[in-house]
């Protein structure tokens, strides 16, 4: 099966199973998941729990063929579209080359599921991957120290993590 072949049956599948191409939607210069295609989904709900585990070190359960068909889902593929590389200089002073991450609507570190409903290509560009990154870390901290509950954490991340990033961004 060729690989070109095998994308566009991941396109013809995934429209079947969403039903209609993705749309970003835009919070100002920032891109968000299309709430009609990525839902979120939810695999713990124990503030203990979120707040027990160690990030980045636990196992993650995102296949291939999930991330293939994310980026199906919103019409484009790893390099190409919104997700094209783009060159810039690292905070080392070394060249970077980014498109997207296939990230999570509700991060892992909120709780987040590994299922495609909670996936979506989350392109490199400012504000963009970065700063949701930055945001999933700060809101974390937050529940784990009782200044905002789980559930609101949930609920401004999936509505606008970008409106969220502002009430909280770093810097001047």
């Amino acid at each position: 099966m060729t690989r070109r072949f095998f994308l566009g049956l991941v396109l013809s599948c995934t429209g079947a199973l969403f039903g209609q191409q993705a749309q970003y939607g835009k919070s100002g210069p920032a891109l968000l998941p299309d709430p009609s295609v990525t839902k979120g989904a939810v695999r713990i709900r124990s503030k203990a729990i979120v707040c027990s585990i160690k990030w980045g070190k636990d196992e993650r359960h995102v296949t291939q063929k999930m991330k293939d068909a994310a980026y199906a889902a919103y019409g484009t593929a790893r390099g190409q579209g919104v997700c094209a590389f783009a060159t810039h200089m690292g905070e080392n002073g070394k060249p970077v080359t980014e498109g997207c991450e296939i990230d999570h609507l509700i991060s892992r570190e909120l709780g987040g599921d590994d299922k495609l409903e909670n996936l979506w290509p989350q392109p490199y560009t400012q504000p963009g991957a970065h700063e949701k990154d930055w945001l999933e870390n700060r809101l974390h901290k937050e529940v784990c120290a009782g200044i905002i509950s789980l559930t609101a954490a949930r609920k401004e991340i999936k509505a606008d993590w970008y409106a969220a990033y502002l009430k909280r961004r770093p810097g001047p």
